[in-house]
């Protein structure tokens, strides 16, 4: 019996799950999770591509994850303040030389830094949180982070749709790697087996002439 692929998984679940897991997986992106936003939005344009989900359920998932997430990396910043800078735990993240120059950054262009962040997949996360540090009003970081969503959002769902002919072939050929990946682990497998089962042999064998 053979697995699923992950495609044929998706369409077990349904599109009303898959719209939970889009949410999800933006909003476990936004605190933190090792997944690229982008590529999780282009990745919900080839489930257009392929016809798993509609378009305007999938980019209203998709904005309502991303805005979620956001809110809770700016309250972060507003409820702990200028403490959070520096922190172990945020160090990597918003170093304090980094929120220096996002301060700036907020001086010379105010809330339009929020919205030209959205575009920016490094600075993202670290100007959010700046802002609720520097107390941007709620209302103003969510009025721009919406803003920078309805673009940013709708255009790599587009593009992950545009270019859905191509990644169908490239899942087809991580597929046949797969089961190439598979079968040459199956053979290294049954090699040692084969191996450990002729020392085994050979041992009993050697033991034989002394046990008589």
């Amino acid at each position: 019996m053979s697995l699923p692929t992950p495609l044929e998984f998706l369409e077990g679940l349904g599109p009303h799950l898959i719209y939970l897991g889009m949410f999800g997986v933006l909003l476990l992106s936004a605190l933190g999770l090792p997944l690229p936003e982008d590529l999780t939005l282009i990745a919900i344009g080839f489930l257009i591509h392929r016809r798993l989900v509609h378009p305007l359920p999938a980019v209203t998932a998709g904005i309502l994850g991303i805005l979620v997430g956001d809110q809770f990396v700016y309250s972060l910043g507003r409820h702990f303040g200028p403490r959070i800078v520096g922190h172990r735990w945020f160090a990597h993240f918003l170093s304090p030389a980094r929120f220096e120059w996002i301060r700036e950054r907020f001086h010379r262009l105010g809330a339009k830094l929020v919205f030209l962040a959205r575009f920016m997949s490094g600075l993202r996360g670290p100007v959010f949180i700046a802002a609720g540090i520097l107390q941007m009003p709620r209302g103003r970081f969510l009025l721009y982070d919406f803003a920078g969503a309805v673009i940013s959002v709708p255009l790599f769902i587009l593009l992950g749709w545009l270019a859905g002919p191509h990644l169908e072939s490239l899942v087809r050929h991580l597929g046949r790697a797969k089961i190439g990946f598979l079968a040459l682990l199956g053979l290294v497998a049954a090699f040692f087996a084969i191996r450990l089962l002729a020392r085994k042999r050979v041992g009993m064998a050697e033991e034989g002439p002394e046990g008589k």
